[in-house]
């Protein structure tokens, strides 16, 4: 299942605003999109009050209003987003401000979609009744860089039943707007830093590897690569530089370009349901799994493994196809030493017992058949046990 309708080759409709201190320019740029603002983000993500506040200011200059919406406290429940939905409806906003991280701007693209179509959230996202309507113009102001989820027309959420998280794919779905400032998360760790560019590594990974990759996608995606390769250590390293933390939102952009159209895969749909057995949340999940998911991947995808183990500037003359497609896999584990990222799902506490369950909800994800081959649920399970 493409993204995207499938006579779409590539297609990628947001406006994108990239930045170093932008935010208080934020309110000229939605003066054009709509007047009665409302601001979602969730309690846990509402992070950086000094930008926060800049950015209130920038909005209430130029509109008739801004309401800040934060009543949701962290992962998004399809009764969130019913009760979010409404509150947009009743408050007569016509633009929404998704600010925050993964649960914000999942939060802001569902909830823009169900104010103005007569749904709710479940029969939006499992009973798959149509949209009738374009949601509200959506803008993201990521306060982290989002593995390109900030700018791809796709959202995860929480069944209240199940407890499963659901995934649902839309070209309505896609933000009018990405404003990208790296100013907003210059306050990140340096265990945010690592674990948020080795999530936009395993993205562009996962796109590149997908059946529906093109030129366009795949070249967007491996200069993603190059340019977390390059830049992670000294994000680090130099924590108040700013250029290699710009580097790291440019990174993450690009490889959301590139998965609007070629879809994520295996990492993430395992990342995914990771999240939703176990706290790990959807950056640590993805970041342990990449090496596992490439190794898995490496012989039916040997020829895309050449052009990343170039972008990761591995020396693949003179060698074979397949030598040069374990460079990649070797690459990527180079980085994972030299910033020690734990490679092993046991090293955060997540039980054995746990994995044939979260192997049943990833095989469930839809846009897993973009794989490069055919993926049984058992060979799911050993994907786990190996990152175990």
């Amino acid at each position: 299942m493409p993204v995207l309708p499938e006579w779409i080759n590539f297609q990628f409709s947001p406006k994108i605003h990239f930045e170093i201190d932008c935010g208080y320019k934020l309110g000229s740029f939605v003066k054009n999109i709509g007047t009665r603002v409302v601001l979602i983000a969730t309690q846990r993500e509402l992070e950086n009050a000094e930008e926060l506040s800049i950015i209130k200011t920038s909005l209430e200059k130029h509109s008739e209003g801004v309401i800040i919406f934060d009543d949701i406290v962290d992962k998004v429940h399809f009764k969130d987003l019913d009760s979010t939905a409404h509150f947009l409806r009743i408050s007569n906003a016509d633009c929404v401000v998704a600010y925050g991280s993964f649960e914000s701007v999942n939060a802001g693209k569902a909830a823009s979609l169900l104010a103005t179509n007569d749904l709710f959230a479940e029969e939006m996202l499992v009973g798959k009744k149509p949209l009738k309507k374009k949601g509200l113009p959506l803008i993201v102001v990521p306060t982290k860089p989002l593995l390109g989820n900030e700018c791809s027309p796709f959202f995860s959420i929480v069944d209240d039943k199940d407890k499963n998280r659901k995934y649902f794919a839309h070209e309505w779905a896609f933000p009018e707007l990405i404003v990208a400032d790296p100013k907003i998360g210059a306050g990140m760790s340096s265990t945010e830093t690592a674990k948020t560019g080795i999530a936009i590594l395993s993205a562009a990974v996962d796109s590149i590897l997908s059946k529906y990759a093109n030129e366009i996608t795949s070249s967007t995606a491996l200069r993603a690569i190059e340019l977390i390769s390059k830049n992670i250590v000294p994000a680090i390293r130099e924590p108040r530089n700013l250029g290699p933390k710009n580097s790291i939102y440019a990174a993450s952009l690009l490889a959301g370009i590139a998965q609007s159209t070629s879809s994520l895969g295996l990492c993430y749909a395992l990342s995914l349901a990771v999240t939703t057995v176990t706290s790990l949340d959807i950056f640590q999940a993805m970041s342990i799994l990449l090496p596992h998911v490439m190794e898995y991947n490496l012989t039916s995808s040997a020829g895309k493994y050449v052009m990343i183990a170039r972008a990761l500037d591995e020396d693949v003359s003179n060698i074979s196809v397949i030598e040069a497609a374990i460079k990649a896999v070797e690459g990527i584990r180079k980085i994972y030493l030299e910033l020690r990222i734990p490679q092993r799902l046991s090293e955060y506490e997540v039980k054995k017992i746990d994995l044939p369950g979260i192997a049943t909800l990833a095989a469930t994800y839809p846009f897993l058949d973009c794989l490069p081959r055919e993926l049984p649920k058992n060979e799911i399970e050993t994907i786990l046990v190996a990152a175990f």
